[in-house]
């Protein structure tokens, strides 16, 4: 954690209504999760243009900060901020279902993708012959491979009493009893006494029948258990002494939880997990085409809502239950799509800092993370995205029709394709994946390339007479906005700001100036949307739809408000030429910071190009940006 992260925490905990408004917050590899009790709709405008916030989600119950891959630090720093709260109401059901699922399941995601990827390499190296399944290097390649599968329970266990707040040993000690030899035993005894027509003999507890299940490789009856346990804990009298209550809990979860959880919650959150398994399946079968369509258009845009995490329980326990499952192919052609569109958008545009974002966000989407693909490229662009899920569809109900299965559970990537290798070898289903996949790429790639609203050609044309405003032919079209220049200073290609929140575009397309005096004016009229404390940077909107962003030097919200003067009001109209704030410029930079001011176009994906002057040096009023 640094001072940085701590200002930051501090600013988004008070925009999100304070401590007291917030119930929950987690995180992923890329977002913050917030579960609310009130959603501050004022404020989220302040939250988006905050540094190093990419976007804003709020649905379903939960309220999303896409951060980017330092989230870990930003969440530390965010722990101490909140005051416990008690569990969310039944109105927030949703957030807290999607909530606690992303909470247990996150912290073994890359285990489980390593495992998964590890696995289908021992199931291609068998099939090749370069191993056999006797030999020593099977038995401990395929052990490395299946222990987090064969033993989920149990590291399910932990981190679920971890997101419960409670004691992560007496829940790996519920999962331990599910999956004991002597149990795992009985039950494999049972199912040859069953399949050899011979009699099963029946079993019970204290004169309770019991129901004996294979738990190993299980998800739904761990979570629940755990869940009774927590409650369980929580029944207990207050006024207990430690001794008591520290002897009290572990004996409750070994004399009641465990023997409920085999008589009652094993069995029925079993029941539960097969119908809803079977469901789903019901629908494949029904018309596996229309099924994969669905599923491969609608993924990602699950991804954007952050309720992804809902299906994962459910494929997991296809695995575990059936040995394999038929929605995780499906869901390959949805990163093949938005790696598609990105490399769309980096063959289309001609700006050097666009084409760099693009290209990185395809490679880590190749790899499983397709967030920064997704808010950096695709979502803010919209007809990227949409190009991406239509060719998703396309090429899962390929997937589909050829029934392809995957055996094994990991992270979305590259490396799915092994996943679906049979423990019989590599048949057609496999190149089937590989080629629906691919065609989904090259699909997503040509509409993105083609059919974006902005043709390449024109782009290229607009980018060689980009250099400068002045160098419009007369005979250009009429349709554009001038924005004049609300400071007087050296002027600064946004791509040479030293910091990436702006130089990256990714808030927007717009220019920089070095301020040679400390008197802001308004660029254009309009009115004031917003002011961020502690005024160093202010949002404006122009009479004709213009969203603009000014950020009065860099890290300068460290100042606290030293040194500026505000002069305006949120929701005030404004006028060309209006001072809006004032700040001192020589206390800027002797503090050591830089006085560079970026000034951005939030909304400039709603224009065909930005064109920036090219002139080194302006004077306040002078024209300085235009929109086409």
């Amino acid at each position: 954690m640094t001072a940085y992260h701590d200002n930051l925490a501090n600013q988004i905990v008070k925009l999100l209504g304070g401590s007291s408004n917030i119930v929950r917050v987690s995180h992923c590899t890329t977002r913050l999760r917030f579960q609310l009790k009130q959603t501050p709709i004022e404020n989220i405008k302040e939250i988006k243009i905050l540094p190093d916030v990419i976007s804003v989600i709020h649905t379903g119950g939960l309220f999303q900060i896409v951060i980017g891959t330092h989230v870990e630090k930003l969440y530390q720093s965010i722990l101490p901020l909140l005051k416990p709260q008690k569990h969310t109401s039944v109105s927030h059901w949703m957030g807290a279902i999607i909530n606690t699922i992303t909470g247990i399941f996150h912290p073994l995601l890359w285990l489980l993708s390593a495992g998964g990827i590890l696995k289908g390499f021992v199931v291609l190296l068998s099939n090749l012959g370069w191993i056999t399944t006797d030999s020593g290097t099977y038995r401990i390649l395929f052990s490395a491979a299946d222990t987090i599968f064969f033993f989920l329970p149990i590291f399910l266990g932990y981190t679920a009493a971890k997101y419960f707040n409670s004691n992560p040993l007496f829940s790996m000690t519920i999962a331990g009893a599910l999956v004991h030899p002597e149990i795992i035993t009985h039950v494999n005894w049972l199912f040859s006494q069953q399949i050899t027509g011979q009699e099963v003999p029946s079993e019970n507890f204290m004169g309770l029948p019991i129901l004996y299940l294979n738990y190993s490789t299980s998800v739904i009856p761990i979570l629940f258990a755990t869940w009774f346990n927590v409650r369980l804990e929580q029944a207990l009298p207050k006024n207990l002494s430690t001794f008591l209550y520290n002897w009290l809990t572990p004996f409750l979860c070994l004399i009641l939880t465990i023997p409920i959880t085999f008589l009652v919650i094993g069995p029925l959150s079993t029941l539960i997990a097969n119908m809803i398994s079977n469901g789903i399946l019901y629908l494949y079968h029904a018309s596996p085409e229309l099924a994969g369509g669905v599923i491969g258009a609608t993924w990602q845009i699950l991804v954007v809502f952050g309720i992804h995490w809902c299906l994962v329980p459910i494929m997991m326990n296809n695995i575990a239950v059936d040995g394999y499952s038929l929605i995780i192919p499906l869901l390959i052609p949805a990163i093949f799509g938005q790696v598609g569109a990105c490399l769309g958008v980096f063959f289309k545009t001609q700006n050097r800092n666009t084409r760099g974002y693009a290209g990185s966000a395809a490679i880590t989407a190749l790899f499983g993370v397709t967030e920064p693909a997704i808010y950096g490229i695709t979502l803010s662009r919209k007809w990227p995205f949409i190009f991406a899920c239509l060719s998703a569809a396309i090429g899962s109900s390929i997937i589909a029709s050829f029934h392809v299965k995957s055996y094994s559970m990991g992270l979305l990537s590259l490396f799915s394709f092994i996943q679906v290798i049979s423990p019989q070898g590599v048949d057609n289903t496999v190149i089937v994946c590989i080629l629906a996949a691919l065609l989904t790429l090259i699909l997503s790639f040509i509409l993105t390339y083609f059919f974006s609203p902005h043709s390449h050609d024109d782009a290229k044309i607009i980018e060689q007479n980009s250099p400068s405003i002045s160098s419009l032919p007369s005979s250009y079209p009429k349709n554009y906005l001038q924005i004049a220049s609300p400071l007087s200073g050296e002027v600064i290609p946004l791509s040479m700001v030293d910091d990436p929140t702006f130089s990256s575009e990714i808030m927007g397309k717009g220019i920089a100036i070095r301020p040679d005096n400390g008197t802001l004016f308004a660029p254009f009229d309009g009115y004031v949307t917003s002011i961020f404390n502690p005024h160093h940077a202010i949002g404006l909107k122009s009479e004709q739809g213009i969203e603009l962003l000014i950020h009065i030097g860099l890290d300068t919200v460290k100042l606290q408000g030293d040194g500026f003067s505000l002069l305006v009001h949120t929701g005030e109209q404004i006028t060309e030429g209006m001072p809006l704030i004032q700040f001192d410029l020589n206390k800027i930079t002797q503090l050591g910071f830089d006085s560079t001011t970026p000034i951005l176009i939030t909304n400039s994906h709603d224009y065909f190009e930005v064109l920036s002057t090219n002139e080194t040096y302006v004077n306040a009023g002078d024209r300085l940006l235009t929109t086409l």
